[in-house]
């Protein structure tokens, strides 16, 4: 399977495990978070939560693994009206704080696709696409999270009002995802797309006409 996005190919290595960030103000609007080191299984998942609550979104980004167990990661973040200036924030506090006990709501997704199993392939393979909002991707990482799914690799993108998002997944103990996982997480995203067509159908019912 082919790396997720040749712009993985341009990150530099972690030049440590010690963890740490860079933050760098692009425009007015957007702001952009270099992370790297050793950093727990559930790091992404705490890191878009409190975000999320912080109302700061996650506009694009990409992360990477790499066999030492060392991550980089880099993200443009976009800070609504009401929300503090990112470097008024320890973000890398938002890294470290360990499994986000807030779910962050509910997932909407349009389209699913999961490609991989024991016996194919080093990881499994994660794409969603849905409508994006505050919080999309924390909650769906958190979903992973009750699975004990942690992305190694990962590419987030925003276009037009959806969220396009993939992922390698592997256990917390870097094993590749049982069946029995694989199946969990199927019912899950297939949960997540039958929300969506319900609110769908809620929309476009006709209102009983009055006589």
């Amino acid at each position: 399977m082919s790396s997720l996005d040749h712009r993985l190919e341009l990150l530099p290595f972690a030049v440590g495990d010690t963890p740490g960030y860079a933050l760098t103000h692009l425009t007015r609007a957007h702001w952009s978070v270099r992370i790297w080191g050793r950093l727990g299984p559930f790091w992404a998942d705490a890191f878009s939560l409190g975000l999320a609550n912080a109302r700061i979104s996650i506009q694009r980004g990409f992360a990477r693994q790499d066999g030492a167990g060392r991550w980089i990661a880099d993200f443009l973040l976009s800070p609504g009206a009401d929300a503090p200036e990112p470097s008024s924030l320890d973000l890398l506090s938002f890294v470290l704080r360990g499994p986000a006990a807030d779910d962050g709501g509910p997932i909407i997704l349009s389209h699913y696709a999961l490609d991989g199993s024991p016996d194919v392939g080093p990881s499994l393979y994660l794409e969603v696409q849905g409508p994006d909002r505050l919080g999309f991707l924390g909650s769906l990482l958190r979903s992973l999270a009750r699975l004990e799914l942690s992305p190694r690799e990962m590419l987030i993108t925003t276009s037009e009002g959806e969220a396009y998002d993939r992922f390698f997944l592997k256990t917390i103990s870097g094993a590749v995802p049982s069946e029995a996982t694989r199946r969990l997480l199927q019912l899950t995203l297939e949960t997540a797309v039958l929300g969506a067509r319900e609110c769908e159908n809620a929309l476009t019912i006709p209102s009983p006409a009055h006589g």
